[in-house]
């Protein structure tokens, strides 16, 4: 079934064009068995059959066959479905429609915790008893067959753009990056990382952080990030005397800015992309600059607090030889060059990653020598479409969830309420907007994937910021980055959670940690709303402007909060670098210079 699944995401964005209905229908099919089926298989195989099986296994055949069924049932018949417009013909698609929806959240509580299903259950109960409601946030009432009907049986509600870009986009680059990744691409990108930072202060340090931009650009998923670079780079560390703290705190904001980091940065931007109706790879030009500031300032934390503790950089002996990183990096190289050369090439992203998977598959047959080696083929290709698929159906459960918040949503009108409401308490103020949008952000975002985090606050926030002006796409990556900010800001922050876990040090202070060092995602998305310049929107002078002033402002903000100007500093100086720091921040040449004159200051005398 992994291999269909994998057949089918690579066929269809490219040669297959199926209608809409059918093609989001099918992938929800392939979603509901690789959650459901395998697990109940792989307990009937241990016990040596079905009829010593628990009830529990029976209970995951019947929920897996029957989220099979509906989907297929809508494959079939989706001409039918489709002129239905929305008017269920009997009690047995109002039940289908109940029953899938129940399905959905199921599949999602069983793969990223119940936070996410128990917001769709809340929406849906607003849906049916908003009514009762009082005042500005009532609706008129609509009865269980009218929104069974509009949940199954139109594009705008179960099978609405959340999951058509899960099935058109996001499905063939978790395969394509699966295939990357069991052919070498993994040991390449952190050779790689090891070879260019592994020697200099905080070494170990940096190289996560090299390795987790790397990684994080192709998985999207601070979490995966974490438990992929971190049982490497976590050890290495904790091994030079990191304290577990910082080990967990480094692993942890390098990973999340992975999501942030072109050219691939995670399905939310492919999300990003289609509501704003903006080509894949005009988004990941624009997101470059913030996406280099971010690391910047992970990196930067990182340098000063090694050289205010003393550590030191990984021996010479433990350096991978250039020839051998040069060699195993071509495993990644070589599909990733593929991949921005079909993209520049004004291509889509789908058709991008259907040629560079073809260029990849040869790679299965080389060892990391690039000497034959076809007898570990099978196995990698096999660990390749298993993970791939995994993924795939994780993220169709997390987009179909998404999506029944989001077609509640637009069916009640609760986000045109919801974004009056912000601009009566932020006054019309620009700024206080910001605030209440990016602190919206994070909140949606605890135990919620980015994704899903990103489009519950973009659907009430986008349209508000829009309304001042912005360019979307502008308006759009402000709420994205606050929603990733999720994972490492207190109380529920998942990244923490998992790397302080690996490196059993306490979370809450690595946390503390982990906003130091990712800092710059609290304030560039300010710098690239009030200064589009930053985002390439502007003349060269303009951005070369933002970019300094920006820069600037990582370098004496990271030092202040890590107590370290070419030596330990104390609380006056973290003050005035802070203070210089922020005066960068603001759009204003006057606040610019009086940073300048007092970092100068600082640098000078």
């Amino acid at each position: 079934m992994a291999v269909l699944f994998a057949l089918f995401q690579f066929v269809l964005p490219v040669y297959a064009f199926l209608p809409a209905l059918q093609a989001r229908a099918l992938h929800l099919a392939f979603m509901f068995f690789m959650i459901f089926i395998p697990g109940a298989l792989r307990a009937a195989a241990d016990k040596g059959g079905v009829k010593k099986l628990r009830p529990a296994v029976f209970r995951d055949l019947l929920m897996g066959a029957a989220g099979l069924g509906i989907s297929l049932y809508v494959f079939f018949d989706y001409s039918r479905i489709s002129d239905q417009y929305g008017v269920p013909s009997g009690p047995l698609q109002i039940a289908a429609a109940l029953v899938l929806t129940l399905l959905i959240l199921e599949a999602a509580r069983r793969e990223i915790q119940p936070t996410l299903p128990l917001i769709a259950l809340a929406f849906l109960a607003y849906a049916l008893l908003g009514h009762l409601i009082p005042g500005t946030f009532g609706h008129p009432r609509y009865d269980l067959a009218t929104l069974a009907g509009q949940l199954f049986l139109t594009t705008a509600g179960l099978w609405g753009l959340l999951v058509g870009v899960s099935v058109d986009v996001i499905a063939i680059f978790v395969f394509f990056g699966a295939l990357m990744f069991a052919t070498g691409g993994g040991s390449g990108f952190m050779r790689l990382s090891i070879r260019l930072a592994g020697r200099f202060s905080g070494g170990p340090a940096k190289v996560a952080t090299i390795a987790s931009a790397l990684f994080g650009s192709i998985s999207g998923s601070a979490s995966a990030n974490v438990a992929t670079t971190g049982a490497f780079t976590i050890p290495m560390m904790k091994r030079l005397r990191y304290k577990p703290e910082m080990a967990a705190a480094v692993e942890a904001a390098a990973s999340t800015g992975g999501q942030i980091m072109p050219p691939i940065m995670g399905a939310g931007a492919f999300v990003l992309a289609e509501l704003t109706e903006t080509p894949y790879l005009e988004v990941a030009v624009r997101s470059l600059l913030p996406a280099l500031f971010y690391f910047a300032a992970v990196g930067l934390g990182i340098h000063f607090y090694a050289r205010r503790e003393g550590y030191r950089g990984l021996d010479r002996g433990e350096l991978p030889g250039w020839k051998e990183t040069i060699r195993s990096s071509g495993f990644f190289l070589i599909p990733f060059t593929m991949l921005m050369a079909w993209m520049v090439g004004g291509y889509t992203p789908q058709y991008s990653a259907f040629w560079a998977a073809l260029i990849t598959l040869p790679l299965a047959l080389l060892n990391e020598d690039w000497k034959p080696d076809p007898a570990s083929a099978a196995p990698r290709l096999r660990e390749a479409v298993v993970s791939g698929a995994r993924q795939a159906a994780v993220i169709a459960a997390i987009s179909a969830s998404a999506q029944v918040i989001i077609a509640v949503i637009a069916f009640t009108g609760l986000g045109v309420k919801i974004s009056s409401l912000i601009l009566s308490l932020s006054g019309g103020n620009l700024f206080f907007t910001l605030v209440l949008i990016g602190l919206t952000s994070i909140v949606l975002g605890m135990q919620v994937p980015t994704t899903a985090a990103y489009i519950m606050a973009v659907v009430v926030g986008g349209p508000v910021l829009v309304t001042f002006g912005l360019p979307p796409v502008a308006a759009h990556l402000f709420v994205f980055y606050y929603a990733i900010l999720s994972a490492i800001t207190p109380p529920i922050c998942g990244a923490v959670f998992i790397a302080a876990g690996m490196a059993e040090a306490d979370w809450y202070a690595s946390a503390k940690i982990a906003m130091k060092l990712s800092f710059a995602a609290f304030f560039v998305p300010f710098v690239f709303v009030y200064d589009p310049a930053l985002l390439l929107m502007g003349t060269p002078a303009a951005t070369a402007y933002a970019a300094f002033r920006t820069g600037s402002a990582v370098v004496f903000l990271s030092a202040g909060l890590m107590r370290f100007w070419r030596r330990e500093i104390g609380l006056i100086r973290r003050g005035l670098l802070v203070t210089a720091g922020m005066l960068m921040i603001i759009p204003r040449l006057e606040a610019n210079l009086a940073g300048a004159v007092v970092a100068g200051a600082l640098l000078f005398l």
